[in-house]
């Protein structure tokens, strides 16, 4: 749901599926309008889960209180939780979800150690399984990251420490991650993440302009004219990591929010990126 209030769009909450996310500037109103919830869910014979209901206070200062008292219930007040499968932080940030994805990721490729990596199957046959079943764990929701160029170099490493790994080559050795790759044929997986987030982009782009999703980057892309930025370095946002993916072109993203909507042009756009 959204309302409009001279030219500015305000978020009150999003759905999806059977998953509400409350949005609001007091803790007072997110309180009353999840006894609201409650009450409306109520006759349709749905029921609110306390012990799974969290709150999140985006920003700083930061909470001293732990819980919250919703009818009569304590709800967690967390700096980070997981939904959707995504780790979602305070600070709007990917590197805590980029960290634990490389663990999962990492945990994962270690369980096949024994069985497939050490063993006598042909390298291609190796890299394949790697791509299929382990680079999925390592980039599920990349499209939505704001990755750093220290976090890309985080990325990468992993990648090139399974590769490695699939081919047997220890560090002694000195073999470049050039030779690496080329022996694989595997390109870095930063460059990977780079391509999913813009086709991403694209696809927002493309949906019906009534879309909420469609509608949150239009609004950031056009923020209220009494919006100030504040002081300091500005922080690594997603739309700042789009503007830096498309650089390279010469043009910026609102030029590419308009690109983007035609599909041979934003996959032309993609595949120049990607190999920048």
């Amino acid at each position: 749901m959204f309302k409009l209030i001279r030219c500015t769009v305000y978020f009150t909450d999003l759905d999806y599926a059977d998953d509400v996310t409350l949005l609001t500037e007091m803790l007072q109103t997110l309180v009353a309008e999840l006894l609201v919830l409650r009450d409306e869910a109520a006759p349709l014979g749905l029921q609110i889960n306390w012990s799974k209901t969290k709150i999140q206070q985006v920003g700083e200062p930061r909470p001293t209180q732990s819980t919250v008292q919703v009818a009569a219930e304590n709800v967690d007040l967390v700096d980070e939780f997981i939904y959707l499968g995504s780790l979602i932080s305070h600070d709007g940030g990917s590197e805590a979800e980029i960290l634990r994805r490389i663990a999962i990721a990492r945990a994962c490729f270690c369980l096949l150690e024994k069985n497939i990596w050490r063993s006598h199957i042909y390298t291609e046959t190796k890299v394949h399984l790697y791509r299929t079943y382990i680079l999925p764990v390592l980039l599920y929701g990349c499209e939505t990251w704001t990755v750093t160029k220290t976090l890309a170099k985080r990325l990468d490493a992993f990648d090139t420490w399974c590769l490695r790994k699939i081919l047997r080559i220890p560090y002694t050795r000195h073999t470049t991650n050039e030779t690496v790759r080329s022996i694989t044929g595997c390109l870095p997986v930063s460059g990977r993440v780079k391509s999913f987030r813009l086709k991403f982009f694209g696809h927002l782009a493309r949906s019906a302009p009534d879309e909420d999703h469609h509608r949150v980057i239009s609004a950031a892309l056009r923020p209220p004219s009494d919006w100030r930025r504040h002081v300091g370095h500005p922080r690594t946002t997603w739309l700042r990591t789009i503007d830096e993916d498309i650089q390279p072109q010469n043009f910026g993203v609102h030029t590419a929010w308009r690109k983007a909507r035609d599909r041979e042009v934003w996959h032309q756009v993609v595949s120049t990126a990607t190999l920048c």
